[in-house]
């Protein structure tokens, strides 16, 4: 299915107002595994000392991960950027109106991706998937960090060996889990590694998210609302009463996926660095 018109018509109820984004936030930080395994994995970079001075967040959506760059890294300048301009405009006016300050906000594409300066951490959350030439992304976000800087990204795994690790191109759709919109179903550990050397990253370390646990969080808590959002707005009540009603199990299922490790899952995560000595 095509999620991007759900979200569009969500991002037009809920955040017309930025108590409405803020809230939204919240709610989406009990429901979505993927933002507990970046904030912690940001978390966790903050607590080993590292302190980027300038951040970008490339592919901002909604906007929440710049404001969970600002909370980890408070010392940091922060650049979020989107190619759609609606995005760009929430987020400037919810950090103006909250006085939320260093975050800088910019309408770009990531395909044609060129910084002043360069940053020390790049932040990058289910995007890719969604981009063609995802080579020339990963050239151009290898080319935004500094020497020594981070790239921190999730997105849909595919698993080692099947047709959809092969199967790349607009609204790609294959598999329970694909979605209209993106340009392939996911990544397999050798596509992204594969990625990384083409693009002068060395990776620091690649692991599973969304094992059993966080899949069947996802189906409750965001597949079955959106598939029922998509028929139309006059399911918004009855998704919202079936929230209310899945919101422990599903904050449940999330915290027992979080404890676990695994080789295969529906998402992966990757932190890799731009080596020292890279060429610009």
């Amino acid at each position: 299915m095509d999620y991007d018109p759900v979200k569009s018509r969500m991002a037009r109820l809920f955040l017309r107002r930025p108590w409405m984004q803020r809230l939204m936030f919240l709610l989406a930080r009990q429901v979505f595994l993927r933002e507990r395994e970046v904030r912690r994995a940001l978390r966790r970079l903050a607590a080993a000392g590292w302190a980027p001075r300038r951040a970008l967040d490339a592919g901002t959506g909604y906007g929440q991960y710049a404001l969970a760059l600002r909370a980890c890294f408070p010392a940091a300048r922060v650049l979020s950027v989107d190619i759609n301009p609606a995005c760009v405009a929430r987020l400037d006016e919810l950090c103006r109106s909250g006085g939320v300050a260093a975050v800088e906000t910019r309408v770009a594409d990531l395909l044609e991706l060129e910084l002043d300066e360069p940053v020390d951490l790049v932040l990058n959350v289910d995007v890719v998937e969604h981009i063609e030439d995802d080579r020339r992304v990963f050239r151009n976000l290898a080319a935004a960090l500094a020497p020594g800087g981070l790239l921190l990204l999730h997105t849909p795994a595919v698993a080692e060996g099947t047709p959809e690790a092969a199967v790349s191109g607009p609204g790609v759709r294959r598999g329970a889990c694909a979605v209209g919109e993106h340009a392939r179903e996911g990544y397999t550990r050798a596509m992204l590694r594969e990625r990384l050397r083409q693009a002068g990253l060395e990776e620091v370390w690649l692991r599973a998210t969304y094992g059993r646990a966080g899949g069947w969080a996802w189906r409750l808590g965001v597949r079955g609302p959106m598939r029922a959002l998509a028929l139309g707005a006059w399911t918004l009540p009855l998704v919202l009463l079936w929230l209310a009603a899945m919101i422990l199990p599903v904050r449940l299922l999330n915290e027992i996926d979080l404890r676990g490790e695994r080789e295969q899952g529906g998402c992966l995560l990757l932190l890799a660095r731009r080596p020292a000595g890279m060429a610009a």
